[in-house]
């Protein structure tokens, strides 16, 4: 192992690069590897000063070493080693040259933000700033996204703390305690993968203040207001965050629409740690073109901990639990119309809404991840409890589940191979229940999954050649049963085998992969097989640091879940039942998506431009009968296809001199597909069991234009501008006789900040517009004011909410062939006052 070591240290000729006054090491010098007087590599020094390049040359080569504001070096090396500079300061004279701090560096692949550049006194937490970089934005639910596309890690100081829940962070780390942002693009979490395999996922980092590094920040909030009753905000939430061990502790509580739930979810995109887990039932969604906010009642606990141990630059320990307790209600009005051949249904609803629930998870995730191997072992124990109930519909709707998961992965690098065992498991127990008025509805679903797959990975010359094999298992027991004593079960249990080829080739600019998955599937008690196949291809063009195009393809055959194999027909709600008829829906799906996009960092602009079109062709098509009193979707064998046209942009521009952010988000679509009607003969509230003789199909198309774009301006330290606005303009064609209306919906946000000594004037406004369908519409203004002192470590917050009173929202969306129009409650005027501590 000795004589080992030190061979893979003579391949490699490295360093430290200090000041050659005070020894201190510096960042960011360039260290270029010259034959004659062409550069054939380079690297840069990291925080510590530290260098590393590879060494495959036999010849005597030169090394320059340069940084602004320091003397150039250059020696001869004829072999790999240890070689350490010091530099000497020099001094430069510029003539009628203004310089300026630059707010954007890059360095590779990872885009760096300094925050100093970007903050402004009015900003609060570290999403407040995150909001104003440009090529970065943060979505209503807190989402963060670079260049259109959502970030796959949130880090600390390197560390993810939260496990991807990182509103944790977002919403409780103060700005000023950061000091840059990182994007990091092509980032390849696992060491043992990097160089081996490519990777299209994007990391942001933060970099914290030295003096808030390591130090436990502390915030305290009360609020107290009133509205036609007590209102309450308040929390506590204590982080210490550093490069060894952090932590993140938070109670959370209010009844002012602030959807706190918000903190415990998981915002990053893990396909590979996701389990499917099914129910027959669902809770309807409280939801609107609106600000959540302006129409959440709600009564909301959450708590959360949080604590990541670091022993060293590979080894790590994530403990995490989280608890929400939520009461919600709404009070609605819905008219929801089906555009039938041969008659229009209209059906109207009044009801309110109520909804508890509970949900909780702890987590235990062990990493080791070095160049050599690398081995994670994550635990999750997740359960919700939710009752929704609806007095006027006689209907109350439980769902609950428990499940306990488990996913180890191990990882081995062996010379210029690598092999790998991933393995997942769940148990899962699902039961939810429909009452409605003497009848109940019970469904039961207990689930053991798991997934255990090998891989075998060598790269040679640039050529990556990747082999998985895998076995996959579900056991599945359903158990239904009524009212009337009537109790039926089944096993959808099945096993799987698949294999997975994946090549990639790598050449200077140019980036290419094919795989082909191949997987057989049997479901043991319907005695029925499928192949499934998926094959994808994958070409990038990177031109050069500033221009990058890729191709992208996809076809996947699969089929539908355990409950499209239930033997009966079932309810989902008061008036809907589906029944499968049994048959099994299988889909093959074409997906096509060509990207291209521009940055360029010292001029602040990042554009995208993406274009997708995606066929899939169905074995089944849902007939849909409809009358007053039951609608009933029973599958039909009938092929059909549905298509889909996309066309989305994001550009993003900042002006340094003017202190302003702008960007704009496009997107056009179109859908077409068939839709099966039956025209029933007579309404019943009972289940109806008509056949498709009556049936008539329908095409239909829709077309939706979305413009949104953004403005943040500071032109002056005292006043700020925020902008934001949302035009949608939507359009159905159902058959060739019915077009719907253009419904043309747009959304205005502004909001303006006056700043005098120690206190922020805050007043904003929110215009609505929105389409109701038969040329009418309805316009909507809403607006709050607020009044924020702050001092030193103290904040005291007064605000009034809609100025106007307004009660009442209304809006109508447009689904295949059918449109819905919903008039919904929203919170009156409401006064607040809130004082908040930090330390």
């Amino acid at each position: 192992m000795l004589f080992f070591c030190q061979y893979i240290q003579a391949q490699t000729l490295s360093g430290t690069i200090c000041d050659g006054e005070n020894k201190n090491p510096l960042e960011g010098a360039m260290i270029s590897v010259l034959r004659g007087n062409m550069m054939i590599d380079y690297a840069l020094t990291d925080a510590h000063g530290r260098y590393s390049l590879p060494w495959k040359h036999n010849a005597t080569l030169q090394i320059s070493v340069s940084m602004l504001g320091y003397k150039h070096e250059v020696r001869n090396v004829s072999a790999a080693g240890i070689l350490n500079l010091l530099l000497q300061s020099e001094s430069i004279l510029l003539k009628e040259v203004q310089i300026r701090p630059g707010r954007i560096s890059t360095r590779k692949d990872t885009v760096r933000y300094n925050l100093a550049e970007f903050i402004s006194s009015k900003d609060v937490h570290i999403k407040d700033v995150l909001k104003r970089l440009p090529g970065v934005d943060v979505e209503e639910n807190g989402q963060v996204t670079y260049k259109g596309k959502s970030i796959d890690y949130f880090l600390v100081e390197g560390m993810d703390v939260t496990g991807g829940r990182y509103n944790q962070i977002n919403n409780n780390l103060s700005a000023k305690a950061v000091k840059a942002a990182e994007i990091m693009e092509n980032y390849q979490s696992v060491k043992a993968l990097k160089g081996k395999i490519s990777s299209d996922e994007v990391a942001l980092n933060l970099q914290l203040d030295p003096q808030a590094r390591d130090q436990w920040i502390v915030n305290n909030t009360l609020g107290l207001g009133w509205n036609d009753a007590l209102l309450w905000d308040a929390s506590i939430n204590a982080l210490q965050l550093g490069k060894g061990n952090q932590s993140i502790y938070s109670y959370k509580t209010n009844n002012t629409g602030t959807d706190l739930s918000r903190e415990q979810t998981v915002l990053v995109n893990n396909t590979s740690q996701e389990i499917p887990l099914y129910d027959f039932l669902t809770q309807p969604a409280i939801s609107a073109p609106l600000d959540k906010e302006r129409l959440l009642f709600n009564q909301t606990h959450t708590l959360n901990a949080n604590r990541m141990y670091k022993w060293n630059d590979e080894q790590s320990l994530r403990l995490q639990a989280g608890y929400t307790h939520d009461r919600i209600s709404q009070q609605r009005q819905n008219t929801q119309i089906f555009y039938q051949p041969e008659d229009t249904i209209r059906i109207n609803e009044t009801y309110n809404y109520h909804l508890l629930s509970d949900a909780a998870h702890l987590e235990a995730n062990y990493e080791n991840n070095s160049t050599r191997h690398y081995l994670v072992n994550r635990f999750l124990l997740e359960g919700e409890s939710n009752r929704g109930s609806s007095p006027e519909l006689q209907q109350t709707i439980r769902t609950s589940q428990l499940a306990a998961k488990n996913f180890f992965n191990f990882i081995r690098n062996r010379d210029n191979t690598t092999w790998e065992f991933n393995s997942a498991t769940q148990y899962a127990y699902v039961p939810s229940s429909l009452s409605v008025s003497n009848s109940k509805n019970k469904y039961e679903q207990q689930n053991l999954y798991t997934d255990n797959k090998g891989r075998y990975l060598k790269k040679q010359n640039g050529f990556t050649r990747q082999y998985t094999a895998g076995m996959q298992g579900e056991w599945d027991k359903v158990y239904l049963s009524d009212t009337s004593s009537n109790k039926k079960s089944y096993s959808p249990s099945n096993f799987s085998i698949y294999l997975t080829p994946y090549f990639e080739l790598e050449r200077n600019k140019w980036l290419a992969s094919l795989s082909t998955a191949v997987k057989y599937k049997r479901y043991f008690e319907q005695q029925r097989s499928f192949l499934f196949f998926t094959p994808k291809l994958y070409l990038r063009y990177q031109l050069d640091y500033h221009w990058k195009f890729s191709l992208f393809g996809r076809l996947n055959r699969s089929a539908g879940d355990i409950t499209d194999l239930c033997p009966a027909v079932y309810r989902t709600d008061y008036r809907t039942w589906r029944n499968g008829n049994g048959l099994f829906p299988v889909s093959t799906e074409q997906l096509y998506n060509l990207y291209g996009e521009y940055k360029n960092t010292v001029q602040e602009f990042f554009i995208t431009a993406t274009l997708a079109y995606q066929r899939t062709h169905y074995n089944t098509l849902n007939e849909q009968s409809v009358s007053k009193d039951a609608i009933v979707y029973t599958r039909r064998a009938h092929s059909n296809y549905t298509n889909n046209w996309s066309l989305s942009s994001t550009l993003s521009k900042g002006f340094f001199g003017w202190n302003l952010k702008t960007s704009v988000d496009l997107q056009f679509s179109r859908s077409t597909g068939e839709q099966l009607t039956k025209i029933p003969n007579a309404a019943s509230t009972a289940i109806p069991k008509g056949t498709s003789d009556n049936s008539l199909l329908q095409n239909y198309r829709y077309d939706y234009l979305k413009i949104e774009p953004k403005l943040i301006w500071s032109p002056a330290e005292a006043f700020e501008a925020e902008y934001h606005a949302t035009i949608g303009y939507g359009g159905n064609k159902i058959g060739s006789d019915t077009h719907l209306t253009p419904l043309l919906d747009f959304v205005q946000r502004l909001q303006l900040t006056y700043s005098v000594g120690d206190l922020d004037l805050r007043l904003s406004g929110e215009y609505y517009r929105n389409d109701l369908g038969n040329n009418t519409h309805l316009n909507t203004l809403l607006a709050d004011a607020a009044i924020v002192y702050k001092r030193k470590k103290w904040r005291l917050e007064a605000e009034v909410n809609n100025l106007f009173n307004k009660k009442e929202y209304a809006y109508t969306i447009y689904s295949a062939t059918q449109s819905y129009t919903s008039r919904l409650n929203i919170r009156p005027r409401e006064v607040l006052a809130k004082i908040a501590i930090s330390y």
